[in-house]
């Protein structure tokens, strides 16, 4: 599927970017929803259909909130753009100021992009909702680490435009929820590559399999 094609590409990407010197890594993307995809002993892991890193789809939150996947308390419903644009709407209705006020008022759709600028414009709701973001992906990541024991984790997508004010709550997270003999060397950085990364790591892909046929 194109998701999945996506989230490989994007891998690829990180294999040649900040995965390059590792052998076993984990690349989030951070985006509307939140790809997972693996390089272990140096290879993508696809799973045996193709599916595997169905990250946004860990059961992790006793909320009773639907995922579009059809399950309820889904990593996605907290941890995502769409969980992002959400908690910004709540708190603004419940009176909490931030410069997306005036947008929500004017009867606009705040997007994941406005947030974003927002964080990176100080404005302190968008901060904390982007932190609470982190924390709940930050979750999701020391489940990964305890199973995978990787060496790194790269952070991705759009949210990862956000810099430190998602990396430290995810990097909190990690060290609250996993444990400390498997994530004590593990690396988490952001991505170099921003946006481009899943276009790069497509045309790799692409080369890759052209290169195999040859």
């Amino acid at each position: 599927n194109s998701l999945a094609q996506f989230v490989f590409g994007f891998t690829e990407s990180g294999r040649f970017g900040a995965a390059r010197q590792t052998k076993n890594s984990l690349v989030i993307n951070m985006s509307w929803g939140v790809g997972l995809g693996m390089v272990l002993d140096d290879k993508i892991f696809r799973g045996h259909n193709g599916f595997a890193g169905e990250f946004s789809h860990i059961s992790l939150f006793a909320n009773g909130r639907l995922c579009a996947c059809g399950k309820q308390g889904c990593l996605e419903t907290e941890a995502s753009g769409w969980a992002l644009t959400r908690m910004v709407k709540e708190k603004i209705l419940e009176g909490s100021s931030s410069i997306l006020v005036e947008k929500m008022n004017g009867k606009g759709e705040i997007q994941m992009e406005d947030v974003i600028k927002a964080a990176n414009n100080d404005d302190v709701l968008a901060i904390e909702l982007i932190a609470k973001i982190g924390d709940n992906i930050g979750r999701g990541i020391a489940l990964l680490i305890n199973i995978f024991n990787p060496e790194l984790v790269i952070l991705g997508g759009s949210l990862a435009q956000t810099g430190e004010y998602i990396r430290l709550p995810i990097k909190s997270a990690i060290n609250k929820y996993s444990l400390s003999l498997v994530n004590n060397d593990t690396q988490l950085k952001l991505s170099q590559l921003g946006k481009r990364a899943g276009i790069i790591g497509a045309c790799l892909l692409v080369r890759k399999r052209l290169l195999s046929l040859s």
